[in-house]
């Protein structure tokens, strides 16, 4: 049975080159985590990844840049599959979590406690 998660894209911080093809705070690198959650199972993904900003197309300055943005950003940059691939992780986490693929147990002829 499909477990219903909830995902959340987080972007933080964004590191940038103080100044770049007469730009300043040009972001270069985007810090990112993947939440999911479900009832009281949690798991996350982090990384960074890397984005260019090529010379001639629109720059949005710093102070400007909205969520909706980096998301952008970093789907471009990722492709679809590495996103889904990074979002099946953080399901198949919370799915071992539910129903554990390895038990760890105590041996049943030693006292209770004794793991």
């Amino acid at each position: 049975m499909a477990i219903d998660v909830t995902y959340t894209w987080d972007f933080n911080p964004l590191e940038s080159y103080p100044t770049a093809s007469g730009h300043t705070d040009v972001v270069f690198r985007i810090y990112w985590q993947l939440n999911g959650s479900t009832g009281s199972y949690f798991a996350t993904s982090k990384g960074a990844e890397v984005v260019t900003y090529d010379t001639g197309s629109t720059f949005i300055p710093f102070n400007e840049l909205t969520y909706e943005t980096v998301y952008n950003w970093i789907t471009a940059s990722m492709g679809e599959e590495r996103m889904n691939q990074i979002t099946a992780s953080v399901y198949q986490s919370i799915e071992n979590q539910i129903n554990p693929p390895v038990l760890v147990q105590q041996a049943p002829w030693l006292p209770t406690g004794s793991l």
